[in-house]
């Protein structure tokens, strides 16, 4: 769920109907939508992979101090739900990257991998908790946790390659109009999440 309402965000999903346009070029049918999309993924999954082992590592070296971490990651989560409802935005830097010009699955493949690292800068607050929650959970949860988070990316990106291709400006328009209530719905689901880490850092290491 992170991984799409990440995706989703109002500043960045705007601009992915335009960019699978141009990576398909004129030979758009079904299948090359479909393929394009999953090939985008894949290079989303690459980015976060290597994020995710590096976040992950870290967690493991501060292995005496895991369950402070678990509650760490609730307050971080919480904070971050707090801050998509009321509105703020988190001043982040994302990484710098180029967007290939290469056209194809090549450069689908590449061009996942840029959105993928400088995407997480229109929702750092779910990108940061995913990060805490990485980090809590030891070096093979932390990086299952981003894979799955960027495969969840790829769930609507790989809808919108195959409405893009389907003429479909219609469907993507609306769902661009609804991005502001996704994003909302998103600090709902951080909050909850947030809470019952904190449930279970109590219920574990408490009481």
């Amino acid at each position: 769920m992170a991984g799409i309402f990440s995706l989703l965000s109002p500043c960045g999903y705007a601009l992915l109907p335009g960019y699978i346009s141009y990576y398909l070029g004129t030979r758009q049918s079904f299948g090359s939508g479909l393929s394009g999309g999953l090939i985008c993924t894949l290079g989303i999954i690459t980015i976060f992979t290597v994020v995710g082992a590096l976040t992950s590592g870290l967690g493991t070296l501060l292995y005496p101090i895991i369950p402070l971490l678990d509650l760490v990651a609730g307050a971080v989560v919480t904070s971050m739900g707090i801050i998509i409802l009321t509105g703020i935005r988190l001043p982040y830097v994302s990484l710098p990257t180029r967007i290939s010009k290469r056209k194809g699955l090549i450069g689908f493949y590449i061009f996942g991998i840029a959105y993928g690292s400088a995407g997480v800068g229109c929702s750092a607050p779910i990108f940061l908790s995913v990060l805490f929650y990485a980090m809590a959970k030891g070096l093979i949860d932390g990086m299952l946790a981003f894979v799955t988070y960027a495969a969840g990316m790829g769930v609507p990106l790989v809808v919108t390659a195959v409405l893009v291709v389907g003429a479909k400006e219609l469907v993507v328009r609306k769902i661009a109009k609804a991005t502001l209530w996704l994003e909302k719905v998103s600090g709902i689901l951080l909050v909850i999440v947030g809470l019952y880490l904190f449930y279970f850092y109590y219920s574990t290491y408490v009481a």
